[in-house]
């Protein structure tokens, strides 16, 4: 059962097969803050959208917030148009360029985080309230959160 539970703790999970929306932009940050309290802190959405085809302006803000997420992977349903980075325009793949390079600095703090959950069980990604539990207003926020302390 233990052996279970580790791999649980330790595996990828994504927030399932998402459409390349909004909405869907959104809920991935309390799906995630959501998994991550009960254990399973690596975790993301699957950037850009699985199904449909993003907007520019999505598949970049998508790349922005998702490289804030732990499970940080670009992914999509075959049956959809292309969508590298480069397809978007100079500009566009400067903006996602840079989210990517800001992902990879820190993956020091990155692989701190990880070895933290394992040992204390604390998520990686975190909703305000559990670094202010004293702040009421923390309370309903899933909007933000914190890598970490």
């Amino acid at each position: 059962m233990s052996c279970v539970f580790v791999g649980l703790r330790a595996g990828a999970v994504w927030t399932g097969d998402n459409s390349a929306e909004w909405e869907h932009l959104k809920i991935s940050l309390p799906m995630c803050l959501s998994l991550g309290l009960t254990g399973i802190s690596f975790c993301g959405a699957d950037v850009g959208g699985f199904f449909k085809h993003p907007n520019t302006e999505l598949l970049v803000r998508w790349y922005q917030a998702g490289a804030y997420q732990p499970f940080f992977r670009a992914h999509a349903h075959l049956d959809t148009p292309r969508r590298e980075p480069w397809l978007f325009g100079e500009d566009n793949t400067q903006l996602i360029r840079s989210a990517i390079r800001q992902r990879y600095a820190l993956l020091p703090f990155w692989y701190t985080l990880f070895y933290l959950a394992y040992r204390t069980g604390e998520p990686v990604m975190r909703p305000l309230w559990v670094e202010y539990p004293d702040d009421v207003n923390t309370f309903s926020m899933d909007e933000q959160y914190m890598l970490g302390e």
